[in-house]
């Protein structure tokens, strides 16, 4: 059975190397066409799509997910409480490697966790936008029924466990998606992270949420966001945040508002005991140190050298 999977994965991998849009693979810089979009609906090469099926969630996580360190950091921190204690599945959303020597390790960690989603789409920050995608569609095609909400994140954040549940099964809004809330601002075109006019022709970015940690409520990616992105009036750009929790919420008359609870890491101020939700890292030690200084109780503030 093992080797059958390993076969199978292997297979889909070599088709998706050779059947993948090659304008897509080094999208750096560049829009997506309509025709890149349609690689989010081809099968994948790791599935998990049992995983809500005859259950029901208040919510599910999908981790975005570029790094094995990370993921195995998660599994050992707020991913290993919040499947032990509560119950909820989590998944980790990958794309293919660029070394194809990779994918071996790739099927042998899913062999190991049972925990991979694996796309049909180049593991790339230019392909971002693809994988959030291929990521919707997977949940509405799959848990869209059985969940209420996606939460989806980095996989560089920490979480408060208890506090997420508190937040989710009270507080968290049906009819918006929530996050980071970066208001409306002109596109930056100099200097580093700079976007050319002729890579994104438009001026002002609406108001949109930061990728690192979005909630998404099941109805509003089944009914309006997925619609939304293959009818894009907008160039698709390759930011998922900025294209699909900005121009795509906004094509679609989705509120965007601000979750409570989110804190950008600083090595001074505030620590995960008081927040829901840590994002922003400055490396994974720090993100480790954070974690088990919360779990001993003990403030950063009275420690930064240890997250510097």
């Amino acid at each position: 059975m093992i080797k059958a999977l390993i076969v199978f994965s292997l297979i889909c991998f070599i088709n998706a190397k050779f059947t993948t849009n090659s304008t897509c693979k080094d999208c750096k810089g560049k829009i997506h066409t309509k025709q890149d979009l349609q690689l989010t609906k081809r099968c994948l090469i790791i599935d998990k799509n049992q995983i809500c099926h005859n259950r029901k969630y208040n919510f599910i996580v999908i981790v975005k997910s570029g790094s094995f360190q990370r993921r195995n950091l998660t599994r050992s921190t707020w991913a290993k409480e919040i499947i032990e204690h509560f119950n909820i599945p989590i998944l980790y959303a990958i794309g293919y490697p660029k070394d194809s020597d990779l994918q071996k390790d790739i099927i042998a960690e899913d062999l190991k966790y049972h925990d991979l989603l694996q796309f049909n789409i180049l593991e790339s920050y230019y392909n971002l936008t693809l994988k959030t995608t291929s990521v919707l569609l997977w949940y509405d095609r799959y848990c869209s029924k059985n969940s209420e909400y996606l939460l989806y994140v980095d996989d560089d954040v920490l979480i408060h466990v208890d506090k997420l549940i508190v937040y989710m099964r009270r507080t968290v809004n049906n009819d918006s998606i929530q996050g980071w809330f970066e208001k409306s601002v002109h596109i930056q075109r100099e200097g580093i992270g700079g976007v050319s006019v002729d890579d994104f022709p438009i001026d002002v970015v609406p108001d949109y949420l930061w990728g690192a940690a979005v909630v998404y409520p099941s109805h509003i990616i089944s009914n309006r966001l997925i619609s939304a992105i293959f009818n894009s009036t907008v160039p698709i750009f390759f930011r998922d945040d900025v294209f699909i929790n900005g121009f795509m919420a906004q094509q679609a008359g989705i509120k965007r508002e601000p979750m409570k609870g989110i804190l950008c890491f600083d090595p001074t101020e505030g620590d995960l005991e008081s927040n829901i939700i840590v994002v922003g890292f400055k490396n994974e030690e720090a993100r480790e140190n954070t974690w088990n200084c919360y779990k001993n109780g003990v403030k950063r503030n009275k420690n930064p050298s240890l997250f510097l």
